[in-house]
């Protein structure tokens, strides 16, 4: 059997997928199309004797993590994973799936014991493929492999990392969270060929006189032209209680600003509040790191001061980030004790996360709150969601949302690569899984700007409307 064209020189490069944590990918998955065993090899195995090694070790690893761990709201799908693989391997080595896949399916003998079975048809295709490509790299197919065997999973946030982006992506994710970092507390953009500074709120950049727009040109002395941006805050970067001297040009002045910085602790805002009329106030949470907890309980502090009746707390477009910040901020308004969920892990075992007791909380009982939410309101922002809803403390307003609340970690390979998936399923407080429908609004409102009204846009000028008519006329 002759197959024109099936070459075999992939390069690592054509694997490399950009990891970006929640992303919708996907639609392939699971296949291993490779070994460098014999077609039609055979019989069974002894345990005892060590068996050859046919290349794609990792397919058959990954595929025992993901069959032991994989807890989604949706069950896992062999078939589609398996076929997603399949799909992904011939793409790369290139070659039609048809013959190649009838004959396949013509092929007679039995594996080695080590395949699992539901890839039976994967390591028969490797077997054949081997056999007429002996030249091939197994080790690039079986990440190819894996790779698709993932995005056969149809979950748009499980994906493979190689030992490259693995670290990076960890890296990533962990900082995602994080409530404080050391630094000067500017956020760094490049634009028109210029590095422009962005100080935040009475950070050590604005006390040091930095202004808005200024550009850098130099730090400790060296010029930061032509470096990255990423490049330029490792050289700001430095232990905390340091200097750092910063070259700034402003606008409208004629010569460029020589300033000193001192690196400090600087806390990343991810609430916003304020008070609108009619004593309603507003609560945006961005996502959840590690300090927004405490965020949310000083916003919530400020504004009880101008006696306030009403909330309107906005999760729109927040991926969710840190569970035990979502279920702090669950605690300011659900009593103590009460169930914020309850995850399930893949052999059904479930947990009810309670609302633990809080010094730092208001007496918001009679509190009314609208929550807004949006189609990129995921995971832990949708566990607080649902949590609200369930309780019957808040109405929902917006459109359904993401549908995603699973917890995800990183399951590490072998190869120094990682798989990122949901190892557990979370319900509600009723019990209802939340699934990939997401959440349903109390009051479904497409978001669409409008003149009238104190937002400017229809999914907050509902909710401002609904708390509104509630309250008294007078107040």
């Amino acid at each position: 059997m002759n197959h024109p064209g099936a070459s075999f020189t992939p390069k690592r490069d054509m694997l490399r997928r950009r990891f970006s944590l929640p992303r919708a990918l996907i639609t392939l998955a699971l296949i291993f199309a490779i070994p460098t065993l014999l077609a039609c090899a055979s019989s069974n195995e002894d345990s005892d004797v060590e068996r050859p090694s046919d290349g794609l070790e990792l397919v058959w690893e990954a595929w025992g993590r993901v069959s032991e761990i994989y807890a989604s709201s949706g069950s896992l799908d062999a078939e589609r994973a398996v076929s997603g693989s399949m799909g992904r391997v011939l793409q790369l080595v290139d070659v039609s799936p048809y013959p190649f896949l009838t004959d396949i399916g013509r092929m007679r003998g039995q594996p080695p014991s080590h395949v699992p079975g539901e890839l039976v048809d994967l390591w028969r295709a490797g077997a054949m493929y081997s056999a007429e490509h002996p030249d091939f790299d197994p080790e690039a197919v079986a990440e190819a492999a894996v790779a698709g065997m993932l995005d056969g999973l149809g979950d748009t946030s499980a994906v493979y990392l190689d030992p490259d982006q693995y670290p990076l992506a960890k890296e990533n994710l962990e900082s995602s969270v994080e409530g404080s970092y050391l630094g000067i507390g500017a956020r760094v953009v490049s634009q028109d060929d210029l590095i422009l500074l962005f100080p935040f709120s009475s950070s050590p950049a604005e006390k040091a006189g930095i202004e808005p727009r200024d550009a850098l040109v130099a730090v400790g002395g060296q010029s930061v032209a032509g470096e990255t941006v990423q490049e330029i805050v490792d050289k700001v970067a430095g232990p905390e209680g340091t200097k750092v001297t910063l070259q700034i040009r402003r606008v409208g002045l004629d010569a460029p600003l020589d300033l000193d910085v001192f690196r400090g602790t600087i806390e990343l805002p991810s609430v916003a509040s304020q008070l609108i009329p009619g004593g309603i106030g507003y609560v945006r949470i961005t996502r959840f790191r590690d300090n927004t907890g405490e965020q949310v309980f000083s916003a919530l502090e400020s504004l009880n001061q101008f006696d306030m009746l009403a909330l309107i707390l906005d999760l729109r477009t927040n991926p969710g980030g840190s569970s035990e910040a979502a279920q702090e901020t669950a605690g300011q308004f659900l009593s103590d004790g009460s169930v914020f969920g309850s995850r399930e892990d893949r052999d059904g075992e479930r947990t009810d996360q309670l609302i633990a007791a809080n010094d730092q909380r208001l007496d918001l009982e009679d509190l009314l709150i609208a929550v807004l939410v949006n189609e990129q309101t995921a995971r832990d922002a949708e566990a607080l969601a649902g949590a609200l809803q369930d309780s019957g403390k808040a109405v929902l307003f917006g459109v359904p949302t993401f549908g995603d609340a699973s917890t995800y970690e990183f399951v590490e390979l072998s190869n120094g690569g990682a798989m990122y998936l949901p190892v557990s399923r979370w319900y509600i407080p009723s019990g209802e899984l939340l699934g990939k429908s997401g959440l349903m609004p109390d009051f479904e409102v497409e978001s669409v700007p409008e003149n009238e009204g104190y937002g400017g846009e229809s999914q907050f000028n509902r909710a401002y409307e609904y708390l509104d008519e509630k309250l008294p006329a007078f107040r």
